[in-house]
């Protein structure tokens, strides 16, 4: 007997959260995760954008085309092979382009991922920022600010994939997907795998398809964006620099907070002071505040 093909009473679909950190060399002044959550149908339209955001730029379509790599330390400054061997840090093939041209296509690469338009406008591209300053909880290892880091960042891409579900009855699973970490990789996923059982400082994960991957960033632009994102914050939070331009940029595309904390949060002992007046500071005083506002009315309110 021919039976019919059986069909889900509800279509889902993936968002892809590709991840980079920095700040984890010595003498940094906080840890830095920065990432772009996108829809699986927009993926290959943003590679292709970009792709062709490098091709005009170098005026050519080169051979190995994945080596020009949009990350954005080796765009500002690219080490030729004598200069890298001093350095103990890996030769570009940028260093053999001219350097106004790799800033202006720096500058491009964050206006594209910005401009970009997905192809169903509810499930548009949002970014994700978590900064956690190196004197916050300074009795914490390394290791647990990091911890704490992706914690946070999972969290609030859980929270998104929530939102989608209930408020717009998208049921969206999510995958994140992370430029490699080879000394980490084990503890991140580790760390996910218990989040999803139960909650952590923050709370449980219950939106990811599995844990994280991991994979090289030169293989994929998506992952060059989430270095892109990383990079603005650590510029932005450097005390050496203060650099706005690129973060600026980003700031309104960050995933918005209602209840819960903005989609860029900055961790410093300076916030409970009110001494930090960042953008991401600011955005999440007044989310707390509207919050207490709430709560206030709520307890007046006769039953």
């Amino acid at each position: 007997m021919h039976r019919a093909p059986f069909l889900c009473q509800q279509e889902s679909w993936l968002y892809l959260l590709f991840a980079d950190e920095s700040g984890t060399h010595g003498g940094s002044h906080a840890f830095v995760l920065g990432g772009i959550a996108i829809h699986e149908d927009d993926t290959a339209k943003l590679q292709t954008a970009l792709d062709q955001l490098v091709i005009e730029h170098l005026g050519k379509v080169p051979i190995n085309l994945e080596e020009y790599e949009l990350h954005a330390s080796e765009l500002r400054n690219a080490k030729k092979p004598k200069m890298a061997g001093r350095t103990n840090q890996p030769s570009s093939v940028w260093a053999f382009e001219d350097r106004k041209m790799r800033l202006s296509l720096l500058d491009a690469a964050y206006q594209a991922v910005v401009d970009f338009v997905p192809n169903n406008v509810e499930c548009p591209p949002v970014y994700f920022g978590v900064v956690v300053d190196n004197d916050f909880h300074s009795d914490w290892t390394a290791q647990e600010r990091e911890q704490f880091a992706y914690e946070v960042l999972l969290n609030k891409f859980d929270v998104m994939l929530k939102r989608l579900r209930v408020d717009k009855g998208l049921p969206n699973k999510g995958l994140v997907i992370h430029d490699r970490r080879v000394l980490a990789e084990r503890d991140i996923q580790s760390w996910t795998a218990g989040w999803r059982l139960a909650a952590g400082r923050v709370g449980q994960v219950r939106n990811l398809a599995d844990v994280p991957l991991f994979a090289d960033s030169r293989a994929s632009r998506l992952l060059q964006v989430a270095d892109l994102v990383a990079y603005s914050l650590y510029r932005r939070y450097d005390p050496q620099r203060l650099e706005t331009k690129h973060f600026a940029a980003l700031w309104s595309s960050f995933a918005e907070g209602s209840r819960e904390l903005h989609g860029c949060v900055h961790y410093t002992p300076n916030y409970g002071s009110g001494s930090c007046l960042c953008e991401p500071c600011s955005a999440r005083m007044e989310i707390e505040q509207s919050s207490d506002s709430v709560k206030r009315k709520r307890r007046k309110t006769p039953r």
